[in-house]
């Protein structure tokens, strides 16, 4: 096959998921008269009818997340001030996850720690990468070693998003969706739309992960070279 085509076939498979769930959320990211309140309020409103008394609502600089650590739901600037679909099932997506960690702490705590694994199994593949060619003028068997466990290495972010797929489904259709559609949030010409957000956000994670590994930035982040601006 042809090197030149093989390349854009690899680009086209890792960069169109996320060029899919981005697309989605910007389709549905206009605000709308008849939602009545923004994302960071839904939030805020939700934490209170499900008694999540100690999850915070907090700003986030990056994506939405809920962070287990300090229960703490953090939403982009555009979840938490616009009144958009993308904005409520996103807020209502990060309840979820703070309503599995109140029923299952383990849960989320094996989905962190997965993902500082994963991040750990990053940095020693652009390592093992980079220094793969200096071991090898020294032992070609050993430069081989090194090369093949630094690229599987790479990988490992595709990995674990995959594992916590199921984490992140559940937290989308099993609870998200019931709050949102059974207390009347949206209305029902709106629910196919609902579905769909929940679909990108329960992928969302997969999706940046298999982007970065063609993203030269992300790489430079990872051995702590290139940090995004804040601006």
């Amino acid at each position: 096959m042809d090197p030149i085509l093989l390349a854009f076939l690899i680009i086209v498979l890792f960069a169109t998921p996320k060029l899919w769930t981005r697309y989605i959320f910007y389709k549905y990211s206009r605000d709308r008269d008849d939602i009545p309140g923004t994302g960071g309020q839904l939030v805020e409103h939700l934490l209170n009818r499900l008694s999540l008394k100690r999850v915070q609502l907090q700003p986030s600089r990056s994506r939405s997340h809920y962070d287990p650590r300090i229960k703490a739901v953090r939403l982009s600037e555009h979840t938490m001030n616009t009144n958009s679909l993308t904005a409520v099932v996103r807020g209502a997506f990060e309840v979820g996850h703070a309503l599995q960690d109140s029923r299952n702490e383990h849960l989320l705590d094996y989905r962190y720690q997965l993902l500082q694994l994963a991040a750990a199994g990053e940095r020693f593949g652009i390592v093992g990468v980079l220094l793969s060619p200096i071991i090898m003028a020294f032992s070609a068997m050993l430069g081989g070693v090194l090369f093949f466990a630094a690229v599987v290495s790479l990988f490992s972010g595709i990995a674990t998003q995959l594992l916590v797929i199921p984490i992140e489904w559940e937290a989308g259709f099993s609870i998200a969706l019931p709050l949102l559609t059974e207390g009347a949030y949206v209305a029902p010409q709106d629910w196919a739309a609902v579905r769909l957000l929940f679909l990108a956000c329960a992928l969302n994670r997969l999706a940046h992960a298999l982007a970065d590994v063609i993203d030269g930035r992300h790489w430079l982040r990872v051995i702590g070279l290139w940090r995004p601006s804040r601006f």
